[in-house]
């Protein structure tokens, strides 16, 4: 027997990387996707349930650098304080309902599964320091642990899935990224190493060849071999020096320790060593 879950998806202003509204079929719980730099469209929606769970991303093409969870009982005006006092976000995911389906009891439940969760999951940052301790129903547990369930399953069938490992980033070491010329790239310094790794799903500009970097040169022949145009990384590669990590992405002759930069805009440069040129 084929087992098939139903899940829906509105696109608000048919835009795919807009506000988007999903259903699981048998379920009432409602997950709104809210960017945010259209919060303000979002909290005009009619309809939308204030009770529930919400994740803030840091999110780029499918790969999160950065979560955290919360709980709400205003919907998405909770994320009014946020948009003012967090500036990692770009993206907010909510799973709301009824209170007649989610009561104090189960709300705080569910929100310590979900800080519990990505504290203990995946290969990103999270801003929550400590996982809250409520008492546990025990004729909602099982209540708790299906909604839980499902917003995981939610989350993974969105691109957002919450259990990914990156290895390098698991490692403790801060994401960096770089989007020049409208690539898309993201990765990891190792201070004790000095190498730099460029992580899985990140673009790679074969269209702009390789200058004077044996590294990075031999990389691309051996991933990409003859390959034109722009390609996506299927793994991690590691290479012994940021630089050697930009020309593999970009091509041309680059000072990696200017190009890859942090989520609050510093280079690597500013992060690890204050200087303005690289000696590696």
């Amino acid at each position: 027997m084929i087992e098939l879950t139903t899940m829906t998806v509105r696109l608000i202003g048919s835009e795919p990387d807009g506000i988007r509204i999903c259903h699981v079929e048998g379920e009432s719980l409602t997950t709104v996707v809210v960017p945010r730099e259209l919060l303000s469209e979002a909290k005009r929606l009619p309809d939308i349930p204030k009770r529930g769970i919400y994740y803030l991303l840091d999110e780029d093409h499918g790969v999160i650098g950065r979560v955290y969870a919360g709980q709400t009982t205003q919907g998405l005006a909770r994320l009014d304080a946020h948009k003012s006092r967090k500036e990692f976000w770009n993206k907010a995911v909510m799973f709301l309902d009824d209170e007649s389906n989610m009561d104090r009891d189960v709300l705080d439940a569910l929100e310590a599964d979900a800080i519990g969760y990505v504290r203990t999951h995946g290969s990103y940052e999270t801003d929550n320091l400590e996982t809250p301790q409520p008492y546990v129903n025990p004729y909602k547990e099982q209540t708790v642990k299906r909604l839980h369930k499902s917003i995981l399953f939610r989350m993974a069938v969105l691109g957002y899935g919450l259990d990914r490992t990156d290895t390098a980033v698991a490692a403790g070491h801060a994401l960096f990224h770089t989007r020049r010329n409208g690539i898309v790239a993201n990765g990891c310094y190792d201070e004790r190493t000095g190498r730099f790794t460029v992580l899985a799903g990140s673009q790679v500009d074969l269209s702009r060849p390789v200058l004077k970097n044996v590294g990075a040169s031999e990389a691309r022949k051996e991933l990409f071999g003859e390959g034109s145009g722009v390609s996506t990384l299927r793994d991690d590669v590691a290479f012994g020096s940021p630089s050697s990590a930009a020309v593999f992405v970009l091509g041309g002759s680059q000072n990696g320790w200017t190009e890859w930069t942090n989520e609050a805009g510093e280079t690597l440069d500013a992060a690890y060593r204050g200087k303005g040129t690289e000696t590696r």
